[in-house]
């Protein structure tokens, strides 16, 4: 053990004799136990030795071929990383061009103006899952131009729970992120005005850590994106203000598409359940 090293082990009645002349000469008593005595010998302990020293000699040796295995790979640190970076983006392009493949995606054509006109468009995930139960995706169209004060920059999105809307907004977000990846999209067609940044507001969730309810983090988040979205960016906002009592919900939603509309400008998808937001499309000339 790490305390007596190696030893000979023998039962308590034979322990006397060995620890008598002549016997005591040869075996070394280190230790009594309650059934068992434990002895060393001269041999014992230099075998013990021996193995000792040829352990630190092997960790050594080790050591020494593992740094100079180090040191012939430093030395090819260049090349190395050459060769993986050629790999991966040869493990990107394969695996993109299957999925591609597989999902009977197209290459999207990015321009400088502010425009999102995608026709059969498809949310990759949830098509993937529909399609393991045997079951098909309803693809969609979306066309969006924040040129200009007369073209539908923001699209608000009503209709009953279950109907896609939260999948409409999240698809389009996707197809922004996928195209401005260098990846292929899962639609007929999409013709992508370049997007500084994409912002989304959907979901609902407390941070009990900071101390925000529900209501708290959807205003903060919304008041984020109303204070940050410019003419080029994506925004989708699914259900804001119905943390709070309808009338209240519908002030904050009301405010929300004017500002997203007006001031901010950007491109822009709203869902709502709140039907009287579409009195503002007799308003607005960049909503529909």
């Amino acid at each position: 053990n790490n305390v007596l090293g190696y030893f000979v082990d023998v039962p308590a009645r034979y322990g006397d004799p060995l620890m008598k002349p002549p016997l005591s000469e040869t075996f070394i008593h280190r230790q009594t136990l309650a059934s068992n005595v434990r002895f060393s010998t001269q041999e014992l302990s230099e075998l013990a030795g021996r193995l000792s020293r040829a352990e630190d000699e092997a960790k050594a040796r080790e050591m020494s071929v593992f740094e100079g295995f180090c040191e012939r790979i430093d030395a090819l640190n260049s090349p190395l990383s050459r060769t993986a970076g050629a790999i991966a983006d040869l493990d990107v392009a394969a695996a993109s061009a299957e999925w591609a493949f597989e999902v009977d995606a197209i290459r999207p054509v990015l321009t400088e103006d502010t425009t999102f006109y995608a026709t059969g468009l498809r949310h990759p995930v949830v098509e993937a899952a529909l399609k393991k139960d045997g079951k098909g995706f309803t693809a969609n169209d979306l066309g969006l131009s924040a040129e200009g004060d007369f073209g539908t920059r923001l699209l608000l999105v009503t209709g009953p729970n279950m109907a896609g809307k939260s999948t409409y907004l999240r698809q389009a977000a996707l197809a922004v992120i996928l195209a401005q990846a260098g990846l292929f999209v899962p639609a007929r067609s999409l013709t992508l005005g370049l997007v500084d940044r994409i912002f989304s507001r959907v979901g609902a969730s407390d941070d009990l850590a900071r101390g925000r309810s529900t209501f708290m983090v959807e205003m903060v988040e919304t008041a984020a994106i109303l204070n940050q979205a410019t003419e080029r960016s994506f925004v989708i906002m699914d259900e804001v203000g119905r943390g709070t009592s309808t009338w209240d919900g519908l002030a904050i939603a009301w405010a929300a598409v004017e500002h997203l509309h007006s001031v901010n400008k950007a491109r822009a998808l709203f869902a709502t359940h709140y039907h009287e937001l579409t009195k503002l499309v007799e308003d607005l000339p960049g909503a529909a």
